[in-house]
């Protein structure tokens, strides 16, 4: 029987515009409330999976920045992290600093997310009450960051040019867009599989009593060792390899479909198809 549900947010549980859908989020309410637990498994930052995960009305362990990261906002303490060293990030925000390119380190849930300065975009738009100044005087970058996220246009090619896609203790990860890229600074060979493992192992849960959804490469891994293995039918071939289902490429809901397929197939002894919610 499935004891733990580890689902990826963009491209699977989220719709094109970030937004959950609305028979998705009752079903893994509904699992929750009968003890399953939900853990979000993504490769945004850690505060914007906890807004997802407090839209869901749920609470629990959150897999965040790629794998990186496991916290439960129930608890004062982090499950595990795997992060760049303080001094490579204070040569990066040097540097970006001389450039004019802003930067932020997340160093994890409860603490301040360090910019090395405010452009006038996030200054005016973005700016949030975790956002706080680098200020060496106050040594106040004093956790190793869980990961360094620049994006730009002009910027890019720069940083990429000054410190190259992987360094002894960090690598750089590039996603790009219509109009911009984006780079997280991680440290080198996150996934989230290896949070997922320390997680279950943390909970006394085996794989046989995981589920994974995703639609991404980095996904692939988590989908490879999890016990039932979801692919998206709209995400990336390689999700479909390893996994058991396969949701119907174009559904509206296809978290829905994959826990409805579950459903029916028996794996949770908690909820039937008469309960299920629509």
């Amino acid at each position: 029987m499935i004891r733990l549900i580890a689902c990826d947010l963009d491209g699977t549980l989220l719709d094109p515009e970030a937004r959950l859908r609305q028979a998705s989020t009752a079903l893994l309410r509904r699992l929750w409330k009968e003890g399953i637990i939900i853990a979000l498994a993504t490769g945004r930052s850690w505060r914007t999976a906890l807004k997802i995960q407090q839209q869901l009305g749920i609470t629990g362990p959150i897999i965040a920045h790629n794998g990186g990261y496991v916290f439960d906002p129930r608890d004062t303490h982090d499950t595990y992290r795997r992060d760049v060293p303080i001094a490579t990030a204070s040569h990066m925000l040097q540097w970006a600093s001389a450039h004019q390119t802003m930067l932020r380190c997340y160093l994890g849930y409860r603490r301040p997310v360090i910019f090395n300065f405010f452009d006038a975009c996030h200054q005016t738009r973005f700016l949030r009450a975790e956002d706080v100044l680098l200020n060496p005087e106050a040594n106040n970058l004093n956790v190793n960051p869980l990961e360094i996220f620049l994006f730009g246009t002009h910027q890019i090619a720069p940083f990429i040019a000054k410190f190259g896609m992987r360094g002894r203790d960090y690598e750089l990860v590039v996603f790009s867009h219509e109009d911009h890229q984006e780079i997280n600074v991680c440290a080198p060979d996150v996934d989230k599989v290896d949070a997922l493992q320390f997680l279950c192992h943390t909970l006394n849960i085996g794989r046989d009593s995981v589920m994974a959804l995703g639609d991404g490469l980095n996904d692939v891994q988590m989908l490879e060792w999890s016990g039932t293995a979801i692919a998206i039918g709209d995400g990336v071939p390689e999700c479909r390899i390893p996994a058991h289902y396969v949701t119907r490429s174009g559904s509206p809901d296809p978290v829905a479909d994959a826990l409805r397929w579950t459903i029916s197939q028996g794996f949770f002894s908690t909820l039937s198809l008469e309960q299920r919610v629509d």
